[in-house]
């Protein structure tokens, strides 16, 4: 078997004995180890500095003063995710989801696993991987939609080098004033389980919640489970014609439990079967008007004032296929993107029940579905859609049905074309599900909240020049050309309203060291139409990525 081995991959590195000295690892190399029923030597972590001194651009004071006082990840974090050993055959999907798994942590920029084949036919796994820059300290002020913010916070997202996260924050928007304490734990106690708290002390209530899980790493693994608890109070707002309409007290308490058993894979299809417990306590004080102006088109329907227990339990069917694929450039800059090609697909049901202490009595559900494909070489698709709601006397209530079709075209090295359509319906929304117009929907020519309904559409278009400016290996320049339109159909009259329409454009920068906020965007938009007394254009600066 050796003998085969060696004759079989040597010329797939034109005649070099070792995968990792090759310029470019062949793409399915692992898959052919596992045909030839290869065994792992050994597993060697190679764990590289935020700034690599081995390349030019970043050797400087300021990626060696930066290395210096980073604390590097400990191996043993990154072991932990590693799914085998030596001894064990080589399974490339298990290859695969390592360090696809590894790739989704924030102080990682990349990940990667390499073969290298031995004198003796055994392969060592070289799992390298980059660290990023993990300590934030921050503060500034943004506006998008014409909602201005301030706010500053620190931010690790590699506390000691163990990979927990832990966020401390401040922020200032136009409804109210918010303090953030925020941990995550994604290996909690060194176990495949995960802990987020949360604690916010907001000017006008406040919020805990606590969160206990062990996810699906793998198709492999046989079960997860979750345990999630939590607490809100505030001053809640119904918005229309970009002004506060409506204000009420809101409190809502939650307890949620689920578990799920995975069946064995065939292939690489797994399906999942479960379920759990829903509590929920909700009370809401009458709503005040705000501001008349806010109904000058029509009345808005009175907001329902409703304070009810939902208790009951459900149950859970899901499907889910591998089939991930990497790409570059397409919604980031300058590091590895992956999407599923697969069918993922997850169906709730349950029922809330007077036995468990619910107030009403009635059937609930939630659907969500996700797909993507490769239309061709430079061409990437992707489909995901969500649904749910729940049956009361009159009919079925806070019914929502989501959908979003996004498309990349990558057809020249430095250029990018992106498009998204989103579509949302909704049938007798909860105060805080309904649909809203405006920037932070989209239309980044118009402010927040310009109108308000219960069916809507939104069309995005952009083009994504990306250069070779590169400063000191830490930011890489892009450029960005957009398009937006949208409309929505209006609770305050009924009807569809006119389309809106919005260009601009402005400069995207690649955060190439940083975890937090990969794109950093600085754009100018100008609304093609426009209704008396709007703004003649809008700034839109963040790192908030739709697509």
């Amino acid at each position: 078997m050796l003998q085969r081995l060696h004759r079989l991959t040597l010329p797939l590195l034109g005649g070099m004995g070792l995968w990792a000295q090759s310029p470019e690892v062949p793409p399915d190399a692992w898959e052919r180890l596992e045909a030839l029923g290869a065994r792992y030597s050994a597993v060697e972590i190679r764990i590289g500095p935020v700034f690599d001194p081995a390349r030019p651009h970043e050797d400087h004071w300021i990626g060696r003063t930066a290395n210096a006082l980073h604390l590097e990840t400990r191996e043993q974090v990154v072991a932990r995710e590693i799914p085998f050993k030596a001894g064990d055959r080589v399974v490339a999907r298990e290859v695969r989801e390592a360090a696809r798994y590894l790739r989704s942590f924030r102080f990682l920029k990349e990940a990667s696993i390499e073969p290298v084949v031995e004198a003796d036919g055994r392969v060592r796994a070289v799992v390298r991987t980059e660290d990023a820059w993990t300590l934030k300290v921050s503060g500034g002020a943004s506006q998008v939609g014409g909602q201005r913010s301030f706010g500053y916070s620190i931010k690790e997202a590699n506390l000691l080098g163990l990979g927990k996260d832990l966020t401390v924050s401040h922020e200032r928007i136009t409804e109210r004033s918010t303090d953030t304490l925020l941990y995550q734990d994604r290996q909690f106690f060194g176990s495949s389980w995960t802990l987020g708290a949360q604690y916010q002390t907001l000017s006008d209530g406040r919020t805990r919640a606590l969160e206990i899980g062990r996810p699906y790493r793998s198709l492999d693994t046989p079960w997860s489970a979750s345990f999630n608890l939590g607490s809100t109070d505030s001053l809640a707002s119904i918005y229309n014609l970009r002004r506060t309409a409506f204000e009420y007290p809101s409190k809502i308490d939650w307890v949620r439990m689920e578990g799920t058993w995975a069946r064995a894979p065939r292939g690489n299809r797994v399906v999942r079967v479960g379920g759990g417990l829903d509590l929920l306590r909700i009370v809401r004080e009458p709503f005040r008007v705000v501001d008349g102006l806010a109904m000058a088109e029509g009345p808005l329907p009175d907001p329902t004032v409703e304070s009810k227990r939902r208790q009951g339990f459900h149950l859970t069917l899901g499907v889910y296929e591998d089939a991930f694929q990497t790409f570059r450039d397409l919604a980031g800059m300058s590091h590895t993107e992956d999407y599923n090609l697969g069918w993922e697909g997850t169906l709730r049901m349950g029922l809330y029940t007077k036995l468990l202490g619910s107030q009403a009595q009635g059937p609930f559900f939630g659907a969500s579905l996700r797909k993507g494909w490769r239309a061709g070489p430079e061409v990437l698709l992707l489909m995901e859609g969500k649904a749910g709601g729940r049956r009361e006397t009159g009919g079925w209530r806070d019914a929502l049905v989501s959908s979003a079709f996004t498309a990349y075209h990558h057809g020249m090295p430095y250029l990018t074309q992106a498009a998204n359509l989103q579509v949302d319906l909704a049938r007798r929304p909860d105060p805080e599900n309904l649909l809203y117009l405006g920037g932070m929907e989209g239309l980044r020519g118009y402010a927040n909240h310009l109108l308000l309904g219960d069916r809507r559409w939104v069309l995005s278009l952009e083009e994504r020049p990306i250069t070779n400016l590169n400063w000191l290996g830490i930011f890489r320049v892009g450029f960005v050309v957009y398009a937006d339109a949208g409309a929505i159909r209006r609770i305050d009259t009924g009807k569809w309203s006119r389309t809106y329409v919005d260009v601009g454009g402005g400069l995207r920068f690649g955060d190439l060291k940083s975890s937090i906020g990969r794109i950093f965007l600085v754009t100018l938009a100008y609304p093609l139409r426009r209704e008396p007394g709007m703004e003649s254009h809008q700034i839109v600066v963040g790192n908030v990525v739709r697509f």
